[in-house]
């Protein structure tokens, strides 16, 4: 091979290694700045968090120098690490931010901060409740740290605590913590009640209310402080406003309206409140109480003959389930074991089907929650309601 061959291939190998190098540099140039600002070191941060193992890991942290300029890159690392469930990981990176002196107290909030969401992780909520009020005075982050802290005595059930912290928040600028406010003074008012101290839980219900004056709770549980004393009537008229406040909560409020009307022997006029909330609402668990006050007043034929229009009229698994006891009861038109197997199906269909449902989340399940135990937002489980449907 002559010399001008192999001038030419080597001349041909660099221009080839250039182009590619100079490819591959424009391509990651473009990749970054795809990504929003700011987003190109977190992505470079996320490949290497994912990328080096543990020793690396520590390695890198102790030789990277704390400073205001590295503060957020730490601050990423040990968020990092929490939110992959490393909470121990995540609590000595903020320790050891913690253990510089030569940050100043403004700059080390976001570092207290974190820490304290650390420890509320870890379950250590007396550790992040140190923390949090240290933040109480900061502007950036008096809201947040707030926020934590009711978080913390809702965890707790210390309902206490919980109201002196929420009465710190302005709840005009913020509405939203006006409704776990109300639910903390029906927590206590819950307590009082149980203890006997009827004129606290009175006044902790009328705070709360003070708090939210559509709060379902507070309703519900004046109405069993009325009972309790046994003012029936008082408690009717507080079972009413309930229901004319959310027609979607009425069968929370049915069984005590069912006691009171008893006790007070008022059925008649019970019954003619539930004809008029039935026109109004459909609900089929409005029905259902209109026969129960029917046999109670042992009006048995108008009972079933209501029941059976209605069942007709506006088919449901309830109304059916009731309607087939009464035949079973009377061992007419069909077999005693058609009868009981039918009961069966109904009977299981019935228990399989949630009772409850969080409006904000979905959770259902079979019992009556105030604060939903997934998303934890208060009063948005709701009763599932079974409507008429003509035919």
């Amino acid at each position: 091979m002559n010399t001008g061959l192999l001038l030419f291939l080597f001349l041909l190998a660099l221009a080839l290694g250039w182009f590619l190098g100079f490819h591959s540099k424009q391509t990651r140039s473009r990749q970054e700045a795809a990504l929003p600002k700011g987003e190109g070191v977190k992505h470079r941060l996320q490949l290497f968090l994912d990328s080096y193992t543990d020793d690396a890991l520590d390695q890198f942290l102790h030789s990277l120098e704390v400073s205001p300029e590295t503060l957020g890159l730490h601050i990423s690392i040990g968020k990092h690490f929490r939110t992959q469930g490393e909470v121990e990981k995540a609590i000595l990176v903020h320790q050891n931010l913690m253990s510089h002196p030569e940050l100043s107290d403004q700059v080390s909030e976001p570092v207290v901060y974190e820490l304290a969401k650390d420890y509320l992780v870890a379950g250590l909520y007396d550790r992040a409740e140190a923390l949090l009020k240290q933040l109480l005075d900061s502007k950036a982050f008096r809201l947040k740290s707030r926020k934590l802290l009711l978080d913390i005595y809702e965890r707790e059930r210390d309902w206490d605590d919980a109201v002196s912290v929420g009465l710190t928040i302005d709840l005009k600028k913020n509405p939203e913590f006006k409704i776990r406010l109300a639910h903390y003074c029906c927590e206590i008012a819950e307590g009082e009640r149980r203890n006997r101290t009827l004129v606290d839980a009175r006044r902790s219900l009328a705070k709360a209310l003070s708090f939210d004056k559509t709060c379902v709770r507070a309703y519900l549980e004046l109405a069993k402080l009325e009972r309790d004393q046994g003012n029936y009537r008082a408690s009717i008229k507080q079972l009413r406003e309930l229901v004319a406040l959310s027609p979607a909560d009425t069968s929370l409020a049915l069984p005590l309206l069912f006691e009171c009307s008893e006790a007070s022997d008022s059925f008649e006029s019970y019954q003619s409140y539930l004809e008029q909330v039935y026109r109004q609402t459909g609900q089929v668990n409005v029905m259902l109480a209109i026969v129960e006050a029917l046999l109670a007043q042992d009006k048995h034929d108008d009972a079933y003959q209501f029941l059976e229009a209605e069942a007709l009229k506006s088919p449901s698994v309830s109304a059916l389930d009731v309607l087939l006891k009464h035949r079973a009861e009377l061992e007419q038109g069909m077999s005693e074991q058609t009868l009981k197997v039918m009961i069966e199906v109904i009977a299981k269909v019935r228990s399989d089907k949630a009772a409850y449902q969080c409006i904000q989340c979905g959770f259902s399940g079979q019992h009556l929650h105030w604060m939903c135990p997934s998303c934890k937002s208060w009063q948005t489980i709701k009763p599932l309601i079974e409507y008429e449907t003509s035919v």
